[in-house]
């Protein structure tokens, strides 16, 4: 009876190997499916745009006049799986006081094509801005804004965004 030697052999190379790994590509990458573009074509935009909550908050509700007012942003998908929103540009999302985005009553130089924002599955996108309590009505002049109660909002950068639920907003109030 012959025995052959375990060295001699590739026995110890092909233990190392997963027998459930997919099979390379002739390129040396293994088969993946993208799940971003599969849930994109076959989940419904109506559970699409459920999937992403949409938060906003400030450290305070009330400010003394001029004191910066922090704002934080919270895009999350409540889904176990990746989602796909389109949006209008690539300004994926904005964020608003009374209306002004951006704390500015100046149009925005922003492409107008479409994009999207993705999310992986459970995915939370959190984001940060400060407001000045100032708005910008010119290219280098900004007002300062009057006691009183301002609403601020973040959206994902869509037409639709309100009727999709994909708004939300706090108020704050400015005092003397």
């Amino acid at each position: 009876m012959t025995r052959k030697r375990v060295d001699d052999s590739n026995a110890l190379e092909r233990d190392a190997e997963d027998p459930f790994a997919p099979a390379a590509k002739p390129d040396g990458t293994g088969r993946t499916i993208d799940w971003d573009a599969f849930s994109h074509a076959f989940v419904p935009v109506a559970l699409r745009t459920r999937a992403v909550a949409v938060s906003i908050a400030t450290d305070r509700d009330v400010y003394e006049r001029g004191d910066p007012v922090a704002v934080r942003v919270e895009f999350r998908n409540r889904l176990p799986f990746p989602i796909r929103l389109r949006t209008d540009s690539p300004e994926r999302w904005v964020w608003a006081v009374d209306g002004a985005t951006a704390a500015s009553r100046l149009e925005r130089p922003v492409p107008d094509r479409p994009d999207v924002f993705s999310f992986a599955r459970g995915e939370r996108k959190r984001f940060s801005r400060e407001w000045s309590q100032r708005i910008r009505v010119a290219e280098d002049e900004w007002d300062p804004v009057d006691p009183g109660r301002y609403k601020l909002t973040a959206r994902v950068n869509r037409e639709d965004a309100a009727d999709r639920g994909l708004v939300a907003a706090t108020e704050i109030e400015i005092r003397e």
